[in-house]
């Protein structure tokens, strides 16, 4: 991000850069002025002079009209924030700086640089700034969002400051489920998902994002359930896993060292622990379909026994009518033969 005030200041002393000879100066100061004014002179020029609070560790820079949004929400991303180190067991000192637009112009020009799955984002963490980029806090819809937003995106930060090399499903994993962003819904979306074959590996989401909006759920959901699955059923390594942060480790060696397996040996655990278990929620599942749908098929045997009742009665009594005109017509009296006159 632009520095506004070191720009300003920039300017006003004249473009000066003193390695360079005078003429060189003034040619460079217009060239940066006229690059600058074609890409981002709306900011130079714009009223956003964003203001700082800071709170221990968090700060946060926005515009003054956010100044109250800022001061009730600022100790409450620090308690999430907290709250994550504790249940993680691990709880280092992370400077964190959080921009928020003010309004969405301003974020989507900060969205230039990045593609993909940022532009439909409600926030984004910049590793090269190692800072946090949020939305319009008035775009959002309430305070519990924008802390799960913010703490999901701290944990992008947090992962960086530990680890290098950190495999993108660990990010997103860890992002989404200690934000409380796992729910029941998404399970069965990704059994679904499962069950159809739109999934892939841990090893094919250690890097790249994937194509298409239809598999970002199943990306997502799968790279919680991964964190999940080391969480709840490897909790003490899982803690072991953050002593080593001295200085910023490999994560794959930390990894090893930490749960006794490479990476492609829990890929291979994962699966088959997924496979085991959405195999008996799909079971599950259809069983509870047919229950909600019994009312449904006993409505429909009684309304077809209704009707097979009524047309069994209706041949009854064509039947019925048949046979006694039958009977009437057979007991009707023989009339005697008139004889022949005589003579005739």
């Amino acid at each position: 991000m632009i520095n506004l005030a070191k720009l300003v200041s920039f300017f006003r002393s004249g473009g000066k850069i003193s390695r360079f000879p005078p003429l060189l100066n003034r040619r460079v100061f217009k060239f940066l002025a006229i690059c600058y004014a074609l890409s981002a002179g709306c900011l130079l020029f714009s009223d956003y002079q964003l203001k700082i609070w800071q709170d221990q560790d968090v700060r946060f820079h926005f515009h003054e009209r956010d100044e109250k949004i800022v001061r009730t929400i600022s100790p409450l991303v620090k308690s999430d924030i907290d709250h994550f180190h504790k249940s993680i067991g691990f709880s280092p000192r992370i400077e964190t700086k959080i921009v928020i637009a003010p309004d969405e112009d301003y974020y989507r020009n900060l969205m230039t640089d990045f593609q993909g799955i940022i532009e439909f984002s409600q926030a984004f963490y910049s590793p090269a700034e190692q800072m946090i980029y949020i939305r319009s806090l008035r775009s959002l819809k309430d305070f519990q969002t924008i802390r799960k937003i913010l703490l999901h995106e701290y944990i992008h930060l947090f992962i960086d400051e530990v680890f290098y090399n950190a495999p993108l499903w660990f990010h997103e994993g860890m992002a989404v489920f200690f934000s409380y962003d796992l729910t029941y819904d998404k399970e069965l979306l990704y059994a679904k998902d499962f069950v159809f074959g739109n999934t892939q590996t841990i090893i094919e989401m250690s890097e790249n994002y994937p194509t298409g909006y239809m598999r970002w759920n199943p990306f997502y959901t799968k790279s919680a359930l991964a964190v999940k699955y080391l969480y709840s059923g490897y909790r003490n390594e899982f803690f072991d896993l953050w002593q080593y942060h001295e200085d910023k480790v490999n994560f794959h060696q930390a990894f090893v060292n930490a749960f006794k397996m490479t990476i492609p040996q829990f890929s291979h655990l994962l699966e088959e622990h997924l496979s085991k278990r959405f195999r008996i929620e799909i079971i599950f599942a259809f069983s509870s379909l047919l229950w909600g749908f019994l009312p449904l098929i006993l409505l429909a045997g009684w309304v077809r026994k209704k009707i097979v009742n009524r047309q069994i009665k209706q041949r009854w009594e064509r039947d019925y009518l048949s046979a006694s005109n039958h009977v009437m017509e057979s007991s009707k009296p023989e009339l005697p033969e008139i004889p022949h006159r005589l003579g005739e």
